[in-house]
This record gives structure tokens, C-alpha cells and sequence, in this order.
């Protein structure tokens, strides 16, 4: 089974041609087109620019495909929410117009949930043990899922009978807690089951990322500048929070760390009257990261624990962060976690058609 997926939800523009087979998801092409450059010297991703970007561009890539091997794909996939509406909009255009000349159907993709599906780029499903915690990190979204399954590993097929009932449970609260409908807590594609379990309150971690090297002189998007600049760590403490760690829910909150990030930084230019040096960019740019770091991996264990589950996932942006990573690697044995997945490369955390390639082959998949 092969599918024709389209991106275009924020600042990448990308395409792909991909294939299904033997349980097995394979890459076959993906090109990619980062807007990065033409962003940064605004600080920020502007709506307007990005899908006169995207308009721009996705022509370019289509021709790069050839319509040769477009033609042979079975169906065209696309992102169709949530993103800039009218970066979606150049998408499904696209997807419409090569559908309608083609004759090949269309899937539409949601972006957010299938980035959980990144993790099976490049992989054999069959490999991947359910049920799961996947954690979305990105500089728009923080949400926390549980994935089920019950067709490929009976004996794993859902959680254990207490895990269950706690889930049932904390679903109900939620729904009433904030007047949430079931629709927007849970989602069913083919044998697979999403339960949102918690999203982001207000900023989210890439957003910080982003906003606190800006402080610090950096630039957009801040990630991996705070990352270099962080291995450059000479001793020096600074007392970041670690939000909401002690509460029942499992909720993100990070503007009061972007906020403390902000106030030392003043903090220190007036007592020295200049700017940073360079020992302290790299001091601030480390114990923030930790803190980021060190809530998203409780905030994850934490449920994992909350409803008996041992296996969890990191996908989105920031789940390209390798000190993120590495700690969750080191950490995971002492808490009995027994897989960790996150994207094979660096290139299926981003905005990518990947990972809407594999969400498309999914949606249309009837059996194995």
C-alpha cells in the first residue's frame, strides 16, 4: 500500500511517497522545506508568510516527486488540522486538485495525534509493545496520551483491570472538571484507541525553548541553541521551578518558568550593568533546559505509574532535544518502565509528511 502524504501545517513544507508492507512502514521519499530562514528575523513564525511560503514551495516538491510516481500511489494523504489555517489550506488544495486529476481518494490527517505515529516510521509495528504513554512535545502542544491496541498482542491488548478502572474514572472527572465532551478525550482509528489524559495550560515547552533564547540573546527557533549553549555549562546555580509536580493531574504549565527565566536575566543585567557574559548565557541556558527536562519526564512517569503502564513514547520537536532524551534513557529502569520509543531520526520529530503517511496508510488499513 502506497500513499502520496502532504504537510503543511505551520512553518515546513513537506511530501512524501511511502509504503505499507509486511507489517513494516517504509520511507520511500520525503522532501522537506523548512521556512525557518525567512522566519527568524521576525522571532516568530507569521501566519501570513508561512502560506505564501507554503504556496510558493509545494510545487517545487510535487515536480521533485515526479507525477510519474505519484500516479502509482493508492491514496493521497493530508494535514487537515490543527495548524495555520491558511498554511492548511495550500495543503488540502493540493490534495483535492491531485485527487480530482488523479482519481486517487483522500485521507485527511489529524496533526497532532499522529505524531505519536512518528515512532513507527522506519519500523515494524509488530516491535512496538501497547498499551503506551506518548508524550507531545512542540512548541505549540503538550498532551499526554494513552495508545491501545487489541488486535496484534492480545496479551497486551489493553491495560490491567485496575489501570482500567482508574482511566474510566479520571476520564469522568476530566469531562466534568472542565465540560469536556468524550469526543474531545478520545479518538479510534482502525484498532488503535487515543486517550487524552492532559494538555498544555498555557506555554508550551518549544514555545519556551523559544522565548527564553530570546532573553538570553538566541535565536529562533531557540532548541538547539539552548542545547549548544547549555553543553557549554560551567558551574554556576540558578533555582528554576519545576511546575506543578505535586498536583493530581497531570497538567503542563510553563509561563512561570519563562517568566523566573525573565526575571533573573533582569536580575543579573542590573546588577552588572551590561550584557550577559557568555559562562552565564550557558549557566541560565542549562538549569533552564534541566527544568524543562525534569517536569516533562515526571509529568510522563507519573502517569505511566497513575495507570499501570510500562511502556511510554516522546514525539513532537522537542523530543529531538538529546539531553531530554538521554535522561529519560538513564532514568527509566529505576521506575520499571520497559520501552521507550521515540522517532528513529531527527527528521520524524519535526512537522513532517511521515508521519501523515503513516497516520494515512492506518486510516485506510482494513486488517492485516
Amino acid at each position: 500500500m502506497r500513499t502520496l502524504a502532504i504537510e503543511t501545517s505551520c512553518d515546513d513544507t513537506s511530501l512524501a511517497i511511502v509504503n505499507y508492507e509486511d507489517w513494516f512502514f517504509d520511507i520511500e521519499k520525503i522532501l522537506l522545506h523548512s521556512q525557518i530562514a525567512e522566519h527568524t528575523k521576525f522571532g516568530w513564525v507569521i501566519p501570513e508568510l508561512a502560506s505564501r511560503l507554503h504556496e510558493a514551495k509545494v510545487i517545487d516538491l510535487v515536480d521533485k516527486l515526479w507525477l510519474e510516481e505519484i500516479k502509482k500511489v493508492d491514496f493521497i494523504s493530508y494535514t487537515c488540522c490543527p495548524g495555520l489555517p491558511w498554511s492548511l489550506l495550500v495543503g488540502r488544495t493540493l490534495a483535492n486538485t491531485l485527487s480530482l486529476f488523479l482519481n486517487k481518494e483522500l485521507t485527511p490527517v489529524h496533526h497532532i495525534n499522529w505524531h505519536i505515529l512518528s515512532i513507527l516510521c522506519d519500523e515494524n509495528i509488530k516491535n512496538i509493545q501497547f498499551p503506551f504513554v506518548a508524550l507531545t512535545v512542540s512548541g505549540w502542544h503538550n498532551n499526554l496520551y494513552i495508545v491501545e491496541q487489541d488486535i496484534l498482542s492480545p496479551d497486551l491488548k489493553s491495560i490491567n483491570k485496575s489501570g482500567l478502572d482508574t482511566l474510566a474514572t479520571y476520564i469522568e472527572e476530566l469531562q466534568n472538571n472542565y465540560s469536556l465532551d468524550q469526543d474531545d478525550l478520545i479518538t479510534k482509528v482502525w484498532n488503535l484507541k487515543f486517550t487524552k489524559i492532559w494538555f498544555t495550560l498555557d506555554d508550551a515547552a518549544g514555545e519556551v525553548f523559544d522565548k527564553v533564547s530570546r532573553m538570553l540573546g538566541g535565536p529562533y527557533p531557540g532548541g538547539k541553541w539552548i542545547w549548544d549553549k547549555a553543553k557549554l555549562w560551567k558551574k554556576m546555580n540558578f533555582d528554576f521551578p519545576r511546575i506543578w509536580l505535586k498536583k493530581k493531574e497531570f497538567n503542563f504549565s510553563f509561563s512561570w518558568l519563562k517568566a523566573s527565566a525573565n526575571y533573573k536575566i533582569q536580575e543579573i543585567k542590573k546588577e552588572i550593568w551590561e550584557e550577559l557574559d557568555e559562562q552565564t548565557i550557558c549557566s541560565i541556558a542549562y538549569e533552564f533546559e534541566q527544568a524543562v527536562v525534569e517536569t516533562l519526564w515526571k509529568k510522563l512517569l507519573k502517569s505511566a505509574k497513575h495507570f499501570w503502564i510500562k511502556n511510554i513514547a516522546l514525539v513532537g520537536g522537542v523530543s529531538a532535544n538529546e539531553e531530554l532524551k538521554t535522561f529519560i534513557t538513564n532514568h527509566k529502569e529505576k521506575f520499571w518502565i520497559n520501552n521507550f520509543y521515540t522517532p528513529k531520526k531527527p527528521l520524524y520529530s519535526t512537522d513532517n509528511a511521515a508521519m501523515i503517511w503513516v497516520a494515512g496508510i492506518i486510516e485506510n488499513l482494513k486488517d492485516f
